[in-house]
C-alpha cells in the first residue's frame, strides 16, 4: 500500500495516474488532484535550492608511485606470466627437487603473493579515504615483509632440506589420531 503510494506520487503528473488516484479516492474531485499535482511541481525558484553539480575525477588505475615513464601493460604481462610459469614450477620442484626449482618457486610464489596484497593494498588503502600515511606504511610494510619472507625461504633452502622437501616433510607428518588408528 505504502509503496503504491509513494509509486503514485514519484508520477504524479501524469494524466493516466491522475484518473487512477481520482478513481481510487472518490471523495476528491479531479480539479482538486489536478491543482494539487500542479502545486506540488511548480515551485517558486525563490524556495528551490539551486545545486551546483559536483565535478570528480574518476581513477580506474592504481595511484602513480613509479615513474611517468613506467609501462604499467608491461607490468600486467609480467604478472600473468609469472601466474602462468607457477603452473609449471610447482609440479617441476615436487617432482625433481634442487635447489635451483626451489629458488625458483621461492621467488615465483614471493612475488606473485606480494602483487596480490599490493593490489589490495592500492585498492582498500585510497588516499582519499584513509589519509595519506597509512598507504605509505602499508606499502612499506609490505614491502618489508616481502623481503623477509623471501630471505627466510632462501635460508631454509641453503641450509636446510630445501622448500619442496620441507613441505613433503611436513605432509608426512601424522597426528596422533593416525598413530592410535595404526596400532589398533
Amino acid at each position: 500500500m505504502s509503496l503504491s503510494l509513494v509509486l503514485r506520487g514519484a508520477v504524479r503528473c501524469n494524466a493516466a495516474n491522475l484518473v487512477k488516484s481520482a478513481r481510487i479516492t472518490p471523495l476528491k474531485a479531479y480539479s482538486t488532484i489536478v491543482a494539487n499535482a500542479q502545486r506540488q511541481t511548480l515551485k517558486p525558484l525563490a524556495l528551490t535550492k539551486i545545486v551546483a553539480p559536483v565535478v570528480r575525477e574518476i581513477s580506474v588505475s592504481a595511484p602513480r608511485m613509479a615513474s611517468a615513464g613506467s609501462s604499467h601493460t608491461a607490468l600486467w604481462t609480467l604478472e600473468r606470466l609469472v601466474s602462468a610459469g607457477l603452473l609449471a614450477i610447482i609440479p617441476a620442484a615436487f617432482i625433481a627437487p634442487s635447489q635451483i626449482l626451489d629458488a625458483l618457486l621461492a621467488i615465483s610464489v614471493v612475488i606473485h603473493a606480494h602483487w596480490g596484497v599490493e593490489a589490495m593494498v592500492v585498492d582498500y588503502m585510497r588516499p582519499a579515504v584513509v589519509g595519506n600515511i597509512l598507504p605509505k606504511v602499508a606499502h612499506i610494510a609490505l614491502i618489508v615483509i616481502s623481503v623477509a619472507t623471501l630471505g627466510g625461504l632462501f635460508y631454509y633452502i641453503q641450509n636446510d632440506v630445501g622448500l619442496a622437501n620441507g613441505i613433503k616433510r611436513f605432509w608426512a607428518i601424522k597426528g596422533k589420531d593416525a598413530e592410535e588408528k595404526q596400532q589398533s
